[in-house]
């Protein structure tokens, strides 16, 4: 029998696949959607036969894309960076003034930065560290997915920098600070936790933009890879 297909493995979206590899494609997606899920639910000792029930597949199924627990929370983080990676490039791509933010309903004001804090806090797919414990050298598709938000990331402080919405001395690495500060987990339902997110991501940006009027730099920011070191230990 030939070995099962493997979600890596695949062609891009857009081409049309094969029934078996369409399958693999589409349990993949589940998998990984059920064990956001199951563990925000139950915390990091939701088992790997909780995500296969969650998600419709057999266990075996979820073995065989993923070999161990660990493997799937690793997943779940390459799979979170690579969609704040998206979207730091489709607000930078759309947001070419701070005006502009504002007026497409993306955040209040907040500029580039501001917008993509917004979604990432309504919208976040994962944990962006690396889960604890994992050690080693970042893994290929990992440290892609990480070249790819820092580059985004940058594009956005620089806009707002030249709009006079950020200090000197901002950098992406802040950006990520400040998600990490502005996302606790909360003991209340998702939509009354994104609401205080949200309060104090507006007071902070209004923090900054009143540094930034005064000229009071903020000094040397942590540097992106510093950030990203943060993912191997």
């Amino acid at each position: 029998m030939p070995p099962a297909a493997r979600a890596d493995d695949l062609p891009p979206a857009d081409r049309p696949l094969p029934g078996r590899l369409r399958e693999a494609r589409a349990n993949d997606t589940a998998v990984l959607a059920a064990a956001r899920e199951v563990f925000a639910a139950q915390g990091p000792g939701a088992s790997m036969a909780d995500v296969a029930r969650h998600a419709g597949v057999g266990v075996g199924s979820v073995y065989r894309r993923y070999p161990t627990k660990e493997a799937l929370v690793e997943a779940l983080h390459v799979q979170a960076v690579r969609d704040a990676a998206r979207l730091a490039a489709e607000v930078a791509d759309d947001v070419v003034s701070a005006s502009e933010a504002a007026a497409d309903g993306t955040f209040d004001g907040g500029g580039a930065v501001g917008a993509f804090l917004a979604r990432q806090i309504t919208g976040a797919t994962g944990p962006l560290l690396r889960p604890t414990g994992a050690g080693g050298p970042l893994p290929a598709d990992l440290a892609a997915a990480s070249e790819d938000l820092g580059a985004g990331l940058e594009r956005l402080v620089a806009h707002d920098r030249a709009a006079g919405l950020l200090p000197d001395g901002f950098t992406s690495a802040d950006v990520m600070q400040l998600l990490l500060h502005l996302r606790p987990s909360l003991p209340f339902p998702r939509a009354e936790a994104d609401a205080l997110h949200l309060r104090y991501l507006a007071l902070v940006l209004a923090g900054l933009r009143a540094r930034t009027r005064d000229g009071d730099s903020l000094g040397d920011g942590p540097r992106w890879d510093e950030w990203v070191g943060a993912w191997h230990d």
